[in-house]
This record gives structure tokens, C-alpha cells and sequence, in this order.
């Protein structure tokens, strides 16, 4: 009989029960993976990706480094009941600037507690990345999260609309 955490390794299946809501448990031998910032959307994505399967630290690497929170461990234990998380968008452009491109993506997420209960939360992402082109000297800086600003609502994910930023 194979693992059930070697079974469910499989990207695409898994990555489709995330973004719809379901979890994955995590465990050692689960290769599931997605990093994804190609867009405010994909990387916001892959940050609640992370999230869902208990990935912190790569979670955590999706904050620009001068704006992460502060304390890892109190940051990580405020998800520690967050089963999975789904979310949806409004919509963005980039504002560029000296060689600075932001966004400002507005989100409603869903988040499925352990205990069964469901918290739903809209507000906005900026989000930050310095022009490729302009970017010479190593490492190089992709696109990451500058600032999250959400609040909890009492509508329903379904009714819930991504707002304005």
C-alpha cells in the first residue's frame, strides 16, 4: 500500500484542492510544492498555498525582508488553527515608478479552521517588485509581499466581494 502523503505528491491534484479550499496534510515525503510569482495573483496564491500545508518559512519568504513580520514564531502560531485557506480577487494594475513597481490587489480569503469553523477576511495586498531589467548586482529581488492589511467580515466567502485598495 503506498504512503497517502507519497499519493497525494501529485502537483496538479493538489494545488486544484487547495485553491478550491480543501487541505492537504503536509509530511516529510509530500513533495507538493508551488512558488509561483508571476503575477500579485499567483504570488498571493502561493503564499496561502503555503500556508494551507503548514510551509511557514516559505510562507514567511513571500514578505519583502524589511517588511516581514517582526517575530516568526508568533506570526506562524496565528495559523496554527487555519486548516486551509481559499481566496479571490479584485482587480490591480501596476503602478511603476523609478524603477519600482507596485500593486494594490484587493483579496476577500476564506480560512477553514481545524475546528471546522470558517473566518472570512477582505482588504489588500501591496504588493512590491523592483524592474528586472533594472536589477544588476546579485541576489536578485522578486516580487513580495510589502504590506497585508485585512479585517475579518461578517458576509459569507460566496457573498463577499474583493473591494478597493
Amino acid at each position: 500500500m503506498r504512503n497517502i502523503c507519497f499519493a497525494s505528491a501529485l502537483f496538479s491534484a493538489v494545488f486544484l484542492l487547495a485553491v478550491h479550499g480543501s487541505s492537504v496534510d503536509a509530511c516529510a515525503d509530500d513533495w507538493t510544492y508551488m512558488d509561483d510569482r508571476s503575477s500579485p495573483q499567483k504570488l498571493v496564491e502561493s503564499y496561502y498555498f503555503a500556508i494551507s500545508n503548514r510551509y511557514y518559512a516559505q510562507a514567511y519568504g513571500y514578505f519583502k525582508p524589511d517588511s516581514a513580520p517582526g517575530d516568526f514564531e508568533a506570526w506562524s502560531s496565528g495559523y496554527a488553527k487555519t486548516k486551509s485557506v481559499t481566496v479571490k480577487f479584485g482587480s490591480t494594475a501596476p503602478d511603476p515608478g523609478a524603477g519600482q513597481i507596485y500593486w494594490a490587489l484587493p483579496v476577500v480569503i476564506e480560512a477553514m479552521q481545524t475546528d471546522g469553523k470558517t473566518l472570512v477576511y477582505s482588504g489588500c495586498y501591496k504588493i512590491h517588485m523592483s524592474n528586472p531589467g533594472m536589477q544588476t548586482d546579485p541576489p536578485y529581488k522578486p516580487m513580495a509581499i510589502d504590506s497585508a492589511s485585512l479585517k475579518e467580515t461578517n458576509a459569507s466567502f460566496k457573498d463577499a466581494k474583493p473591494g478597493s485598495c
